[in-house]
């Protein structure tokens, strides 16, 4: 028997320092395990206030047909809830115990306590092996109790280990999704920084013209690629206020239910493809309305790969033709 004793010191030393060694990692997913713990809460929960909802709602559809008489089985539905409601409330319990076995408090303290009994209980049972006049029943007596001390710690840790096993288990999965996530967000910005983007610039570069009332002039404009290789079939549209209009290009007017452009004339550049480092002329042919005033035109630019650019404005004001200026 001396040698069982002697075993079971050194197994409880040996489930010590796995202890230590279990607690020193659990310590690391401690913050993970609270998030877990509270998002499982949140979900049972949930769980537990939809079947709730349901039974009650079985319940007073019940009361109702009996027409105020009290159903048959109505007891033993309430206590059925009722179990069902108890049992919810021990698994919150068990989920907001879990990540008290990462702490010292609730994961090292209990089972080191029982080992340190553990050693000391199997440590005497040796020694008092070796006394030869001592019943032997004496040290099988304190050994026992050690031993199952030993028992009961390596339960502990194999709770403790569960709850790790699933927090490993959710923070890989986690882990998996916001590299997932990343990759997408990666990949998205990747092509948002392969489509092409557009500019137009008039030609000398200014933001406002004039024109006489009743007049026609010709504005010549530049459209270059700012981002991406290549616009494929690219266009300019170009939205000016009623009495406006675009000699020599075709031209439309817009819907009285048009959100931003009601009545607008609108006519359409086509540009074909427009490449980097290589800008697209174009003229815009524009006759002025005979009432002056400064008015915004508005120019949109698109293209084939899905790129319709921010509406952009530069204004016109029609002034009096010369011949209508007063004179000094």
């Amino acid at each position: 028997m001396s040698t069982l004793y002697q075993w079971t010191f050194f197994l409880a030393l040996t489930v010590l320092g796995i202890l230590v060694t279990i607690f020193v990692f659990a310590v690391a997913l401690l913050g993970r395990a609270l998030e877990v713990a509270a998002q499982a809460e949140k979900e049972k929960l949930t769980e537990r206030k939809k079947n709730n909802e349901q039974e009650m709602g079985k319940i007073k559809k019940e009361i109702d047909e009996a027409k105020g008489q009290i159903p048959k089985g109505l007891t033993k539905k309430l206590l059925k809830l009722e179990k069902k409601d108890k049992e919810f409330e021990k698994d919150l319990s068990k989920i907001r115990r879990a990540p008290e076995l990462l702490t010292v408090k609730g994961g090292v303290i209990p089972a080191g306590i029982f080992l340190i009994a553990a050693l000391t209980l199997s440590g005497v049972s040796w020694y008092l092996s070796t006394i030869g006049n001592l019943l032997p029943i004496v040290p099988v007596l304190v050994w026992v109790p050690g031993l199952g001390f030993v028992g009961y710690s390596v339960f502990r840790i194999c709770r403790t280990l569960k709850v790790i096993e699933n927090v490993a288990i959710t923070s890989e999965e986690a882990a998996l999704r916001r590299t997932v996530e990343a990759f997408k967000t990666a990949q998205a910005e990747l092509e948002e920084a392969k489509k092409p983007k557009l500019k137009l610039v008039f030609s000398p570069k200014k933001s406002s013209f004039e024109i006489e009332a009743g007049k026609q002039t010709s504005l010549r404009f530049l459209v270059y690629v700012v981002q991406g290789d290549i616009a494929r079939h690219a266009a300019a549209y170009f939205f000016a206020p009623p009495d406006f209009e675009f000699p020599g290009h075709e031209s439309w007017r817009q819907r009285e239910d048009s959100k931003d452009f009601e009545n607008f004339v609108s006519t359409r550049y086509d540009l074909k493809d427009v490449r980097k480092t290589i800008s697209n002329p174009g003229v815009l042919n524009i006759k002025a309305p005979t009432k002056t005033g400064s008015y915004a035109i508005t120019c949109r630019l698109v293209c084939d790969e899905g790129y319709a650019g921010p509406d952009e404005q530069f204004q016109i004001r029609v002034t009096l033709p010369a011949q209508s200026s007063p004179q000094k």
